[in-house]
């Protein structure tokens, strides 16, 4: 009687416990669907207002290449020159990564196999928003892997409110950042499995991610450095061993692998190459280092000797290549590429007209860090702290990873894309770790703080100051919340194409729309329509019409051609240069004088710069004019004065303000609308250098006497033309 007494308690306990464990599995299932479920919602803020265009520049692109690819078989797309694009030569599209193509293609034909009645537009319009709520899952794996499900948790949420990884993957941003840090951190994920459990397959699975993710973004080449760093540091803190080696053989060998089935892939790089052949040598030379540690029991004095000697001429090893990096890098017999130089050295870009034109491609501000990461920022310094203390293998890859990331955002501030995984994780960690050392004094499980110190500390801590610090944290996940959904709702779901709203003008602008449709509809696709580099990924996708340049940005010198024609004082010299890029038409953007529009009124510097970057390449060319500057296309101070920054004459005599200002009202009292009253307004009111007003170097109604242009198509609020 007694044994079946004491059986039924027993089964009582372990039904109790199973039922715990249940509620415990099933609450953590709902936190992770329910974060999920709201970073995909968070993302879908443009249907708000009603908007279903495709955001910013680089996405319309990425839409036109997949639209080509579903009309026509796997040859011809990679056999594909655009010759709508910088005309004359083309564009060799079939070149571009194919992951993002492939992969909204492929869902779109898998919709339509089942019946499903998508458009591909719609497919590419919402793919960035599912994948990033698939990839705030697969930080939770991640989060999980490095410490435990409350960190992977708390990366998921922080992730997912993340201003710095919404901005790439709301809806209508369609571009190769959506799969390019979903594929990272999958990498990622299965390297530190590998790693903790020594499997291949972990390993394998690891490198065909990174395979996808360089085919799919350029960023793979960080993802490709880390691991040599990652095991570097292994090795000089003796945690190297043989499933570190087995992790990162697999996972950079498969890797290389599939990215070598890339059409651009140049297998001369395995041996001249940092990037590419640095990997082979780094592999080799951790290959030797894994059979001297196998026999360190036979030659142990040899061994200790060797990570002496590694360790203490690693300081000043790395002092001397980080100033030949800085001031000499050609001195290094192989190097990284150019692209790569842009960002381990932001001085390298200011050397570069064109470089230094991309906004996205300027250092970052602290400002920058906080506004876009917010609360993981304030809690980084706690996982550091805890991070060292444990310091596993998982610990130094996440130190690694955020430090990189802290150096290259700061570099670069288009990297805050990657940096925002890497602050998550860092946050996630800090704070799961203090959270466990206030649990342990309301009865949870005794982390991170022993018996005897708990009852010192019982004293002066107790449930209610602990409650404090739950509510604080509460407090603070509202405040990330709160400052992601307003940034979602005010900035992230306005669309380029249609400015204006938060501008100051009074609402909407469908002036871009106006006129690509027109030109869709009255211009043939042979047309050649020169503008500004900034709208070449609308004119040719949108407005189905011929380019010279675009975003792509590959030649500078066409680039600066265009720049040169636009800021030339003479119209006959300006028409020249337009007529030598095959000009059928000009456009230009004006932004009515309202700083949030970006019109090109802002972008006239860079239009002088990059000419007089490639001044000599136009004399080679028979270009140079009677009105050119002294060993320069351009003299800049004759257009602005560099004290003051007020406008010189000869900027009010270019073609491109001539343009700009051609046909728009020049008093206010007779402006038709918001955008030409605040031109009118602002003409009276601005001076330029000499105390004159800008409406004295403007002709009424900005009637123009021009000889080689004539007014084709004027936008309804005079923006495009």
């Amino acid at each position: 009687m007694v044994k079946i007494v004491s059986s039924l308690r027993n089964f009582r306990d372990r039904t109790r416990a199973s039922i715990s464990i249940k509620t415990s599995n099933f609450l953590l299932i709902a936190a992770i669907i329910l974060i999920v479920t709201l970073a995909i919602l968070l993302r879908l803020s443009p249907l708000i207002h009603g908007i279903r265009l495709i955001k910013a520049f680089d996405p319309w692109i990425q839409w036109y290449n997949a639209e080509y690819l579903s009309e026509h078989s796997f040859y011809e797309y990679f056999n594909w020159v655009d010759t709508k694009s910088w005309y004359p030569e083309g564009f060799n599209r079939g070149g571009l990564r194919p992951g993002l193509t492939f992969t909204v293609v492929a869902i779109y034909k898998i919709f339509n196999f089942f019946g499903v009645p998508v458009s591909l537009y719609d497919v590419c319009y919402f793919f960035p928003a599912f994948m990033g709520g698939l990839t705030v899952l697969v930080i939770y794996f991640l989060g999980k892997e490095i410490l435990n499900r409350g960190t992977g948790l708390f990366a998921a949420f922080f992730l997912a409110f993340n201003p710095g990884y919404l901005q790439r993957t709301t809806a209508g941003f369609f571009d190769n950042e959506t799969i390019g840090v979903f594929a990272t951190l999958m990498t990622f994920l299965f390297f530190i499995k590998a790693v903790k459990s020594g499997k291949f397959v972990h390993a394998i699975l690891g490198g065909i991610f990174l395979g996808y993710l360089s085919l799919s973004w350029g960023g793979y080449q960080f993802v490709f450095l880390i691991f040599p760093i990652i095991c570097f540091i292994l090795v000089l803190t003796d945690k190297f061993n043989e499933k570190i080696l087995i992790s990162y053989a697999g996972v950079q060998g498969t890797g290389l692998l599939i990215f070598s089935l890339y059409t651009k892939f140049d297998y001369s790089n395995l041996i001249s190459s940092l990037e590419i052949g640095g990997i082979f040598f780094f592999t080799v030379l951790l290959l030797i280092f894994h059979i001297i540690q196998k026999k360190k029991k036979d030659h142990p004095n040899f061994y200790k000797n060797l990570l002496y000697t590694i360790k203490w001429t690693l300081i000043p090893g790395i002092l001397i290549l980080a100033i030949i990096l800085w001031v000499a890098p050609q001195l290094i017999p192989f190097g990284f590429g150019a692209r790569f130089w842009t960002i381990l050295n932001p001085l390298f870009r200011n050397q570069i007209a064109l470089v230094a034109s991309v906004a996205e491609q300027m250092p970052s501000a602290w400002s920058v860090f906080y506004y876009n990461t917010l609360i993981p920022l304030l809690l980084v310094p706690l996982g550091l702290y805890f991070c060292f203390k444990r310091l596993a293998p998982a610990d130094i890859f996440l130190i690694a990873f955020l430090i990189l990331m802290y150096y290259f955002t700061g570099s670069m501030i288009r990297i805050i894309l990657i940096f925002a995984p890497a602050a998550a994780l860092m946050g996630a960690y800090g704070l799961v770790s203090i959270l466990k050392i206030f649990g342990s004094f309301i009865g949870e499980s005794k982390v991170g703080v022993s018996r005897k110190r708990i009852r010192q500390l019982r004293g002066t801590l107790g449930n209610s100051e602990v409650a404090v610090v739950y509510i604080i944290v509460g407090i603070l996940c509202y405040a990330q919340v709160a400052h992601a959904a307003l940034i979602a709702t005010e900035q992230m779901s306005q669309v380029q194409m249609v400015p204006g709203a938060g501008a100051g003008v009074g609402g909407e602008l469908h002036d871009w729309e106006e006129v690509l449709t027109y030109m869709r509809t009255n211009l043939k696709g042979t047309d050649v329509v020169v503008s500004w580099w900034d709208y070449g990924y609308w004119l040719t996708p949108v407005g189905n019409v011929t380019t010279v340049n675009d975003n792509a940005t590959k030649n500078q010198t066409r680039i600066g051609l265009t720049g040169m024609a636009l800021m030339q004082t003479s119209e006959v010299y300006s028409a020249k240069a337009f007529r030598k890029l095959g000009a059928d038409y000009v456009l230009v953007y004006f932004g009515a004088l309202f700083s949030g529009l970006g019109g090109d009124e802002g972008k006239w510097p860079w239009m002088i710069r990059i000419p007089n970057d490639n001044y000599e390449k136009y004399k080679q060319m028979g270009m140079e004019e009677d009105n050119w500057a002294d060993n320069s296309v351009f003299d800049e101070s004759e257009y602005q004065n560099d004290t003051n920054g007020l406008y010189e004459d000869k900027w009010f005599e270019s073609t491109l303000v001539k343009l700009m200002f051609f046909g728009m009202e020049t008093n206010p009292d007779s402006a038709q609308n918001f955008a030409s009253r605040n031109y009118a307004t602002e003409i009276n009111r601005r001076v330029d250098d000499d105390g004159d007003t800008w409406k004295s170097h403007i002709p009424d109604r900005g009637l123009y006497d021009l000889k080689a242009f004539i007014p084709e198509y004027f936008s309804l609020n005079g923006l495009v033309k």
